[in-house]
């Protein structure tokens, strides 16, 4: 087997899957923003395009867009913007978290869940094997359930405790 094809064909159908499994009307980049904002509250457009892949224009479009829907909010801070999710943007990001949970056990249903911990470990241990920065670790994070992982492997490396 050739490793890069393994990895290639299982990002892949993992990207698949998660797709399939958002909220109607989202994308990954709509659940990245909801993601990043409930687990940063207040934090600025700027920060947020910096971990989402978007252009400024871009950015502040997708701002517009989740807020039209009801889903968050902009309140001016001094000279800065500060984004918080509202009630129904709290409500779409539960029902996408347990959708990628389903996604995540359709994904690995062929497993048995003593290979799912083995794999869970072997991930776990792939994650703190690179090197990275804070904003490079959000931007990896930015589907995560934050509340979800007490130790984030993103944020480790090997040589730590």
């Amino acid at each position: 087997m050739h490793e890069s094809n393994l990895w290639a064909a299982w990002t892949l159908r993992s990207h698949d899957v998660l797709v399939a499994a958002l909220p109607d009307g989202l994308g990954l980049r709509d659940a990245a923003a909801l993601t990043l904002i409930a687990s940063h509250d207040g934090c600025s457009a700027d920060w947020l395009l910096a971990r989402i892949g978007l252009t400024q224009s871009g950015t502040v479009r997708l701002i517009d867009r989740l807020e039209g829907l009801g889903y968050l909010a902009r309140t001016r801070a001094g000279r800065s913007v500060q984004l918080s999710l509202l009630p129904a943007g709290q409500a779409v990001l539960r029902d996408w978290n347990q959708a990628r949970e389903a996604a995540c056990d359709q994904a690995l249903g062929g497993l048995t869940d003593e290979q799912r911990q083995e794999f869970g470990a072997l991930l776990d241990l792939a994650l703190r094997s690179t090197g990275r920065a804070r904003l490079k670790a959000d931007v990896t994070c930015r589907l995560c359930d934050w509340d979800a992982c007490p130790r984030c492997p993103v944020d480790e490396s090997v040589d730590e405790p």
